[in-house]
């Protein structure tokens, strides 16, 4: 195990080494001066000489690159170029909004998925089991600003929801989890329908090609029986995968969402600052996205070896 936790975690280095390095050089070669992001249009050439100098704009790429990796490897990703706050600051104050979206959005998901799955492989070929299968083909296919606008309009609206906003958790949290459902009900959109579609793959995999569940129905052990006790326990393993996948890839779902609802987490962050050209916030936005991903994947490495031990000694021994 100890060994598995020290593989993952040295897979992380070149990881971020790599993604910032190349966010780094990318957004050094978008047009446009950084100096004139902080003074303004109307600044005197003086004053852009001067807080370029400040700023070790004149300095190679290569070195700025060192030291702006030196600086986040202790905590500090710079200096927003609009607002002259910490980057690492802004982020922290965002990223736990952007948690509690995806969070929720994955409880509703699951909540939803796992019986719908369920049942439909109890029943395949009934109106429910179409219907289902129409539903996640909905849910795959539709934008998630599509959904965002449907759900306004068919709940939000409805049920006297706030379509737009956020109050902290902190503030109320009633209020909190109102302004949250609709942000995190269309993230769960898309995400019930690739979970529903995997776990009831996977269980009409197990209960037609697994001998264990053959001898179970030799037995005269129940259909339902048979998918609570042992079918529905092996197929928690891709499920898990796809869990961890998904979370990542909600991070990038969230900048759309975020945006919709006009969320203050980390998407709404980053597009702001995309808009500002505040390419210091977007550098630490992308490596905080992509640190993030490695991290739930490697969670989800740790999860498989702690469910499974043949998982576990196989990728050890690799």
């Amino acid at each position: 195990m100890l060994r598995l936790l020290g593989r993952r975690l040295l897979h992380l280095i070149p990881v971020t080494i790599g993604v910032s390095f190349l966010t780094f050089m990318l957004l050094n070669l978008l047009p446009g001066d950084p100096a004139l992001t902080v003074l303004g249009e109307g600044a005197t050439p003086e004053a852009v000489e001067a807080i370029t100098e400040q700023m070790g704009l004149n300095d190679p790429v290569l070195l700025r690159y060192w030291h702006w990796f030196v600086g986040a490897l202790g905590g500090d990703l710079g200096t927003s170029l609009n607002s002259g706050e910490s980057v690492t600051t802004l982020l922290l104050q965002r990223v736990p909004t952007s948690l509690e979206i995806m969070l929720l959005a994955q409880i509703i998901a699951l909540v939803v998925a796992l019986p719908v799955a369920i049942v439909s492989v109890r029943r395949p070929g009934s109106l429910f089991d179409r219907f289902a299968g129409l539903t996640a083909f909905a849910g795959v296919a539709t934008p998630p600003f599509l959904v965002g606008m449907l759900l306004v309009l068919v709940v939000a609206i409805p049920f006297g929801l706030p379509a737009t906003g956020w109050i902290p958790f902190t503030e109320n949290p009633v209020m909190n989890l109102r302004s949250a459902f609709l942000p995190a009900l269309t993230l769960a959109a898309a995400l019930y329908a690739v979970y529903m579609r995997v776990l009831r793959a996977d269980l009409v995999t197990q209960l037609t090609q697994e001998e264990y569940v053959t001898t179970a129905r030799a037995k005269g052990v129940a259909q339902g029986t048979i998918i609570r006790r042992h079918v529905l326990r092996n197929s928690v393993f891709p499920l898990i995968t796809v869990i961890g996948i998904n979370m990542g890839a909600l991070l990038g779902g969230a900048v759309i969402v975020e945006t919709l609802f006009a969320v203050p987490g980390l998407g709404k962050l980053m597009i702001d600052a995309i808009y500002q050209r505040d390419v210091v916030v977007v550098q630490g936005a992308v490596v905080v996205i992509a640190v993030a991903f490695v991290l739930i994947n490697f969670a989800v490495d740790l999860l498989y070896a702690a469910l499974d031990p043949r998982i576990r000694h196989d990728r050890a021994s690799h």
